[in-house]
């Protein structure tokens, strides 16, 4: 898989999202997490250590309010899941990732405003992988 980086320098463009392909595979958090945060927090530093390695480190975080849409991308012999599943995994661990290699300040709404989750069942070549595309968050006048 050719990593897709629209953009990488700290000017952005007004009005162009941002897409990158992030080389790890969404879960959908079957497993359970109960009570025990250390496990994200491990996994959280395992993506994150991932994503240094990659270079994916931003040194200006995205300098207005966003909205997400990430795509699991599926592997061979991967099945589409249900809709609601798709962002109750792994997602959180690498959202938090993200914002300690400088992609947001942080992740709550004031950074954040809106995720989304979609699948893609026609790159199975390539998966499995994640998409994230990052836009601008424009409210709707009233």
């Amino acid at each position: 898989m050719g990593f897709l980086y629209s953009q990488l320098d700290p000017q952005l463009r007004a009005n162009e999202p941002i897409i990158v392909a992030i080389p790890i595979e969404l879960t959908n958090g079957n497993d359970g997490r109960g009570s025990k945060w250390f496990s994200s927090a491990k996994m959280r530093k395992d993506i994150e250590a991932k994503l240094r390695a990659l270079g994916m480190v931003r040194a200006e975080p995205i300098p207005y309010r966003c909205v997400n849409t990430v795509t699991r991308v599926l592997g061979k012999g991967q099945r589409l899941w249900d809709s609601s599943s798709v962002g109750r995994g792994n997602w959180k661990e690498i959202e938090d990732a993200l914002v300690v290699c400088g992609w947001w300040i942080d992740d709550c709404p004031k950074y954040i405003a809106q995720t989304a989750f979609m699948q893609d069942d026609t790159r199975r070549d390539d998966g499995p992988y994640v998409v994230l595309k990052i836009e601008e968050y424009k409210q709707a006048s009233a």
